[in-house]
């Protein structure tokens, strides 16, 4: 039977721990990590690696780590509705379908660690509360899981209910990275924003049964942030492909 190097087991370790909250008021430095494991603070460095780049712990070499910010959820928890939160403030959500097709696209399934031709189910939309337009999204979520999602009416349904209702399925792990994109061109119309305006963009990454199948873009206005989320059995996560920075995909 096949074991894993020293540095994995200690990721994997260290990924467990941080999800059940262990770590919540510091993080260990290397060296403690060092003592603690038994190994050396390269194969600490190395056990570090895959956690930064997938913005689960903060930091770097020469700088002590940190937990960004990370909870464990069940049931629908993870994959929480902008319908949903914005109708139980009261408003009306709509949505304006720009796209709803199959498609491929090489970018997309670099970030999500998939062969270049897979096939995706393409869904972008402008976002409205009570009319006014207040984000836009687009997602690929892999074809062999939602072809059902190409006859959906979206324009008032959440697709993750839609997942559940027609396609049986529902993600059970991710991550999400958030950070600020200036509005441009057709992106800053749709929002009625000035172009230039900081938008933020709220790039997720879900997995089903452990293996990488959406990849979710929503922007709005918002402040100059990055903040990373990581939700389920995140264990997951770091098999999904690509690492924490974002795969730069053209809105238009």
């Amino acid at each position: 039977m096949r074991t894993l190097p020293r540095w994995r087991e200690i990721s994997d370790d260290l990924l467990r721990r941080v999800q059940e909250g262990e770590f919540a008021h510091g993080f260990p430095g290397e060296l403690a990590l060092s003592e603690r494991y038994g190994v050396s603070r390269g194969t600490i460095r190395q056990a570090l690696t895959p956690l930064r780049e997938q913005g689960i712990v903060g930091g770097g070499r020469g700088r002590r780590s940190y937990v960004i910010n990370t909870s464990r959820t069940s049931g629908h928890g993870p994959m929480y509705s902008l319908r949903d939160a914005i109708t139980a403030q009261g408003s009306r959500e709509t949505s304006e379908v720009l796209a709803q097709r199959l498609v491929t696209s090489p970018e997309v399934s670099t970030a999500l660690g998939l062969a270049a031709d897979t096939p995706f189910i393409h869904v972008a939309r402008v976002r409205r509360a009570d009319g006014a337009p207040f984000a836009m999204d687009r997602l690929w979520i892999i074809a062999s899981a939602a072809e059902p999602l190409l006859e959906a009416d979206l324009t008032q349904a959440s697709v993750y209910d839609v997942l559940r209702t027609r396609c049986g399925i529902e993600f059970d792990a991710g991550v999400e990275y958030t950070h600020s994109v200036p509005a441009t061109g057709d992106v800053a119309a749709r929002l009625e924003v000035d172009e230039g305006s900081p938008l933020l963009t709220i790039r997720r990454k879900s997995c089903l049964a452990g293996r990488p199948a959406e990849l979710r873009d929503t922007c709005s206005v918002g402040d100059r942030v990055t903040l990373t989320h990581v939700f389920g059995d995140a264990s997951a996560v770091l098999n999904c492909g690509g690492n924490g920075r974002p795969i730069e995909i053209p809105w238009d």
